[in-house]
C-alpha cells in the first residue's frame, strides 16, 4: 500500500524511493538510481544525518549527467525527540534519459572489455 509523501504532496511507492545509507559508496547509489529510473519517471532520494551529503551528490551527479532533473528538495529535523536532520530530494528523469543511459552503458561495456584484454 502506498503512503502519502510529505516531500511532494503526492503518493510515494516503495519502488520510487532510494534510501541512502553510509554503508555504500555514492557511486553505487548513482548506478542504482539510474537503474530505477529506467522503469520509473520519478525517484525520491532519502537520507538522514551524515548521509545527506551523499544524497545531494547522487542527485547532483544525475542532473549534471543530463539523466534527471531535481524537482524538489525537502529538509526536516525529525520529530520532537529526534533532532536528526533529514532530506528528501525528488528527481524526474529527462527526455534524453534513455539515449544517455544506453550510451553510458555501452561505454562501460567497452571499458570493461578493454580492461579484460589487458589482463
Amino acid at each position: 500500500m502506498s503512503a502519502p509523501n510529505k516531500a511532494d504532496g503526492g503518493v510515494e511507492r516503495a519502488e520510487d524511493r532510494l534510501n541512502i545509507q553510509g554503508t555504500k559508496a555514492p557511486i553505487f547509489y548513482v548506478a542504482l538510481a539510474e537503474k530505477i529510473l529506467t522503469d520509473q519517471e520519478t525517484l525520491h532520494i532519502h537520507a538522514l544525518g551524515s548521509c545527506i551529503e551523499a544524497a545531494v551528490g547522487v542527485a547532483d551527479r544525475l542532473e549534471r549527467n543530463g539523466l534527471a532533473k531535481i524537482t524538489k528538495i525537502k529538509t526536516d529535523k525529525g520529530g520532537r525527540n529526534d533532532a536528526t536532520a533529514q532530506i528528501v530530494i525528488s528527481i524526474t528523469k529527462t527526455a534524453e534519459f534513455g539515449k544517455l543511459y544506453e550510451a553510458q552503458k555501452k561505454d562501460r561495456e567497452t571499458r570493461a572489455g578493454e580492461h579484460e584484454e589487458k589482463k
